[in-house]
This record gives structure tokens, sequence and C-alpha cells, in this order.
């Protein structure tokens, strides 16, 4: 699927820092994100807010020399690591003695020394990646199809059958299907999209 120009460009645009509508953009996209993943990491939702907001703004000054090497991972690696080195510094910083030196700050896009079970982290990462992009596709289903055919779609999902579905809106089974289909289709094409404008 052809994704358009703009899209494609929000990474690189990134580099920019002074470009706002760009910065906005991306930290409405990942904010829900790296808040939901922290407090899966047994932060409390403050001190996960607070990991969001330094994620962001390292990479505001990381973000300026930043070129993706697929070679090297993709874009939600590079997130993803940077999220991880913000709760291992909150962590350090919540264990350290009153008084002790602190640790030097680190790239928000460097390494760190792996986390105990850092391959079950990722994985949960992805996994809240995933979410989010599908939170995303939902938010803009919301906008673009009929109140009704989003609360068929809703009850759908939660298990209703596609009789139940029909008999409580008063209409026909294939209606229900065609509602079904329409908004899964759509729901592909925005993820789609979404993942390709973080990885072209």
């Amino acid at each position: 699927m052809a994704v358009p120009q703009t899209q494609l460009t929000l990474i690189a645009r990134l580099r920019d820092s002074s470009d706002e509508a760009a910065w906005v953009r991306f930290e409405s996209s990942y904010r829900e994100l790296v808040v939901r993943f922290s407090m899966k990491q047994g932060l409390q939702q403050s001190d996960a807010e607070d990991v969001a907001q330094a994620v962001f703004q390292s990479l505001v000054g990381a973000m300026r020399g930043f070129e993706l090497d697929a070679s090297k991972g993709r874009f939600r690696d590079y997130l993803f690591r940077a999220v991880r080195n913000e709760i291992h510094r909150l962590r350090t910083r919540a264990a350290r003695p009153a008084g002790a030196a602190a640790v030097g700050s680190l790239d928000a896009l460097g390494g760190v020394a792996d986390l105990a079970g850092d391959a079950e982290t990722r994985e949960l990462f992805e996994s809240e990646w995933m979410d989010q992009h599908f939170r995303t596709a939902f938010a803009e289903i919301r906008r673009s199809f009929s109140v009704e055919s989003v609360a068929m779609f809703e009850r759908l999902m939660h298990g209703d059958s596609v009789s139940t579905v029909a008999a409580a809106f008063a209409t026909t089974e294939q209606a229900v299907h065609k509602v079904k289909q329409r908004i899964r289709n759509r729901m592909q094409e925005l993820v789609a999209s979404q993942i390709a404008e973080e990885e072209a």
C-alpha cells in the first residue's frame, strides 16, 4: 500500500528541534505508549509521566543527528532503548543513597547494560507499541465512521454475535457484516500506514 509522502517524512522532520508541529504530532502519538509501558514496569503514574517527559526532552537533542539504520533496528527499537534507559536512570536515582555522586548521563539512544529479563521487557514494549497503533487507528475510525457503525463494531469486538448486533440495531446480518468488514479493512490500512511512517 502506498503511503503519502507527508507521512514518510515525520521521523526525518524530528531532526529539526524547531519543527514544533512534527514534535507535537510525535509526542501525541507516543506519550501514552511510554506512560503505559513504564507503569507496566512497576512505576507509579507520576513517575511514568516523568519518564515520558525525560524521554521526549532527551530525544529533542538526540534526534538532531539521528539516522535510521535498518541494519541496527527499527525505529521502535530506538524508542524502546530510550525508554528503557530512562526507567533505568530513574530506578538508579531512587536507589542511590542521599548525597551519593550522580552517575554520568547517558545519551537517550545510547546503551546501558541489559536489564534483567530484557527479552521479556522488549516483548512487552512491542505489545504496547502495537496496542498504541490500534488505539490511534480506532480514534480515526471514530472520527470517520458513523456513531452507529462504531457502536456495532465495538459490540462485535466485545464478543456479541452478528445476529445479536443486527437485532439490537434493527438491521440485517448482512449490513452488520458489511460494517465489520469496512471498519476492519480501514483499521488495517491505518495501522499499516502508521508503521510505514516509522520504518520507511
